[in-house]
């Protein structure tokens, strides 16, 4: 008897695959090899210089978001082969956190959930986890004032960043909303979700939670409760997605810092972290930034956060566009420290796509 054509498109696809596990198993055995080559077994630069040199071949039909995803995980797997990484986020798993450390370092890291952002900086500070992964703002919701204050002391530097585009969904182990009467959710959810919330307030009570994952942990113990989660977290923790796409803005992102003890060199498209103070003096903080005018350098972030040193004195955190070693960066940051009472670069690190 004949074989359908559907049967012989799925033996082609069966012998392509032979092909690419192959081929995947031959790269694997590669990247053992060089381990004895490299200082680091993460190193971004080639990592995405190997991504970047792919799409620019692709010529699809697969688009280029999925073919990075894909090599995220190839580079993620063979890494592991090499020295797992161990990336510390706040969780428990299923946080936003948890997404962006998977959508940067993929699935085969040693994952280290942590119950704070304090904690993921401690993480990283005493060598227990290789890089850390902490919110810093979002588009709607603004800044991350927890990590803002911990970035300022640490030891540990910027060394990357993940832009994660934000998807919130109502989850419940109910199959049909008017089983529930309580939802869970932790407070920036709340806000990102607050005209859909707005609309339920009078059918349920909505109880705060230290994490949008610990709001799914809670609502898997029982039908009658739900939670304003991710996708991930319906995965993790076995529950429906009764509603999707809840939040005010579907355009809803969070910037995510990779914190780290590694220094990364410059790109060519790159970003620098700053912190600094200046006197209580006039025109002092209008002169310190007139440093990036003068030499042509863009600024993309400015926040001011209360000391926790002296009442009534503020902490400037301040993003531009360049690494600390161009010239023209180089020369702004001096001129600028003449201004200041202090001032540390927390970081210059390859800047990621929104």
């Amino acid at each position: 008897m004949a074989k359908s054509k559907k049967e012989r498109l799925r033996e082609r696809i069966d012998r392509l695959d032979d092909r690419i596990l192959d081929l995947l198993n031959r790269r694997a055995k590669l990247a053992i090899e060089t381990k004895n080559y490299k200082k680091d077994c993460y190193d971004p630069e080639r990592e995405r210089a190997i991504t970047d040199r792919l799409t620019a071949r692709n010529e699809g039909p697969l688009p280029d978001g999925s073919l990075r995803a894909v090599y995220n995980e190839i580079l993620s797997a063979c890494r592991a082969l090499q020295k797992p990484v161990a990336v510390a986020f706040l969780g428990p798993e299923a946080t936003f956190s948890h997404s962006a450390a998977l959508a940067r370092f993929g699935a085969s890291i040693i994952r280290r959930p942590c119950p704070d952002i304090e904690s993921v900086f401690d993480e990283v500070e005493k060598g227990l986890a290789d890089f850390g992964v902490v919110p810093i703002e979002n588009s709607t919701g603004g800044v991350v004032t927890a990590t803002l204050d911990r970035v300022s002391e640490s030891t540990a530097s910027v060394c990357g960043e993940i832009f994660l585009e934000i998807q919130l969904c109502l989850l419940s182990r109910a199959k049909s909303l008017d089983r529930i009467k309580k939802v869970y959710t932790h407070v920036q959810p709340l806000e990102q979700c607050s005209d859909w919330v707005k609309s339920q307030s009078k059918k349920w009570e909505f109880v705060q939670v230290s994490s949008s994952a610990e709001a799914a942990c809670l609502a898997a113990r029982t039908a009658a409760s739900a939670a304003i989660a991710s996708r991930l977290a319906a995965d993790i923790y076995g529950l429906n997605v009764l509603e999707r796409r809840i939040e005010n803005v579907r355009d809803n992102k969070t910037r995510f810092l990779v914190i780290g003890s590694a220094r990364t060199p410059p790109t060519g498209k790159d970003k620098t972290s700053i912190v600094f103070t200046v006197r209580h003096e006039p025109g002092t903080l209008y002169r310190a930034l007139k440093a990036f005018e003068k030499h042509g350098i863009n600024l993309t972030m400015i926040q001011a956060r209360p000391s926790r040193r002296a009442p009534w004195e503020y902490i400037f955190f301040l993003d531009l566009q360049g690494h600390a070693a161009d010239p023209l960066v180089a020369s702004a940051l001096r001129d600028m420290k003449k201004e200041t009472v202090q001032m540390k670069i927390i970081g210059s690190y390859p800047e990621s796509p929104q």
